[in-house]
């Protein structure tokens, strides 16, 4: 198969199998993310940390903090964040991704220029950051390994955060693991209602 026929055949799974993930290649697809792009890539900056969680206990600890949440939440959102809570617990492997704001260590060295971009560069960091996840989902994809991409933990940011005693930006989270289910891919809108060519 090739890139783009994997890229369009790729599902979202939410129900895994009791089967673990081998840490080569859980190693492996997290190597992927590492080797997005870095933004600004004369500063070699890498904005992304990842917290990779196969620990069953530390898994359901941190599910049990965003179904916790869920219950003080209003309607609508909390089903959303209790499935996010389920889908950590069930899966084999959780990557957490940060920010690590290492940008923020030249803002003194480049005051002047850092404050006329420091809008742009907080965008740069989400993008690269975006870039990452997007690496680790199709490289796992190519393992024959599924993987489902969640933002609804960020809800739980400072209580996670504080569980793992770290104070980078918690973005996203993501899972991976082997399909207990089918899964489906959304369909997208025609090409030329999303694509404007200017030759």
């Amino acid at each position: 198969m090739d890139i783009l026929e994997l890229i369009k055949n790729r599902k979202t799974i939410r129900k895994y199998q009791d089967k673990p993930v081998a840490q080569e290649l859980i190693d492996k697809i997290v190597e992927a993310g590492i080797w997005g792009p870095s933004v600004p890539s004369f500063l070699r900056i890498q904005p992304w940390r990842f917290v990779v969680i196969t620990n069953k206990k530390v898994k359901k600890q941190i599910s049990d903090i965003i179904i916790e949440k869920a219950k003080t939440i209003g309607t609508g959102v909390n089903i959303l964040l209790s499935s996010a809570g389920r889908i950590i617990d069930s899966a084999p492997a959780a990557i957490l991704v940060y920010n690590s704001h290492d940008l923020r260590k030249f803002e003194n060295k480049y005051k002047e220029i850092y404050s006329k971009f420091s809008w742009i560069i907080e965008r740069a960091e989400l993008s690269a950051i975006s870039a990452a996840i997007q690496n680790m989902i199709i490289a796992a994809e190519a393992f024959g390994v599924s993987s489902c991409w969640l933002d609804m933990p960020l809800y739980c940011r400072e209580e996670i955060n504080e569980f793992l005693k770290t104070k980078d930006e918690l973005i996203a989270a993501m899972v991976l693991g082997y399909p207990a289910e089918e899964g489906r891919r959304s369909p997208r809108k025609p090409f030329e209602d999303t694509v404007k060519y200017i030759k």
